[in-house]
């Protein structure tokens, strides 16, 4: 079932939300997937020594009349029917619920930013220089925005608190680009319950390295939102079956209270 919805200014066709989460093929599990040739990724979460991970909920990506949000909206309709009701009606209220409950509880939160450290983007690696100027040439917009702009922030709705670490990086694992892993040792932090777009992108790149690391991994599905939803089942399972687990945020909240 499809219906049509204004989301904040525009219209879109949005399918309904048990099309969206209720594929016909789930997420790898040991339910699912009994035969799996490997033993699933088991471990103890201490959650005193458990963080939250938001990762790039920034204005270009989830603001939905901002930067590449809005690209999609006018470029690509199809894609953004399915990738803007999930943002603005399931992972960025989840988000909340999970960042509000880690507050409560004085657990630590950290933030990342994707982007160009410099406004000219020649920190950035020369795939990705071309990839903005290759996107710029066919959308009239790059696909990051560097540090300082609008489109870089994260979005109002999860707005970090003075407190809390913010981390910048340019690539796509926080690991490759920021202190993170020192950071998360210096704070105690053993286990990361991982929130955040894009999976199959940046959620799904800083997850491994973080389990590589040794970090318990804990992925939020109902957390995370990426452009197509067999792409964000297939990173998920991937990370499933060998990195971490793949939680709701229910759960969360009851494991972690």
């Amino acid at each position: 079932m499809s219906s049509e919805v204004d989301t904040v200014g525009f219209r879109v066709t949005m399918k309904s939300m048990s099309d969206i989460d209720n594929s016909p093929n789930p997420i790898d599990s040991p339910q699912t997937l009994p035969n799996w040739v490997l033993p699933w990724p088991s471990f103890e979460v201490d959650w005193n020594h458990a963080g939250l991970l938001i990762i790039d909920y920034q204005n270009y990506s989830s603001d939905p009349e901002s930067g590449f949000a809005r690209m999609l909206v006018d470029k690509f309709p199809e894609v953004a029917a399915y990738y803007i009701p999930r943002l603005t009606q399931v992972t960025i209220p989840n988000t909340r619920r999970l960042l509000d409950a880690f507050r409560k509880c004085e657990r630590q939160v950290v933030f990342t930013r994707h982007g160009p450290l410099l406004p000219d983007g020649r920190d950035m690696i020369a795939r990705r220089r071309k990839r903005d100027a290759d996107s710029a040439e066919t959308t009239e917009r790059p696909t990051l925005w560097a540090k300082g702009s609008y489109e870089h922030e994260v979005i109002a709705e999860l707005a970090p608190l003075e407190h809390e670490l913010v981390l910048d990086k340019n690539a796509a694992s926080a690991f490759n680009s920021s202190a993170i892993d020192q950071m998360l040792r210096n704070l105690r932090i053993e286990s990361l319950v991982i929130t955040g777009m894009a999976t199959d992108m940046c959620v799904e790149t800083t997850a491994r390295d973080a389990a590589d690391r040794g970090f318990n991994v804990i992925v939020v599905e109902d957390a995370v939102a990426t452009f197509d939803p067999e792409h964000h089942r297939h990173a998920l399972s991937s990370l499933a079956r060998v990195f971490g687990q793949v939680w709701s945020t229910d759960q969360v909240l009851e494991a972690c209270r």
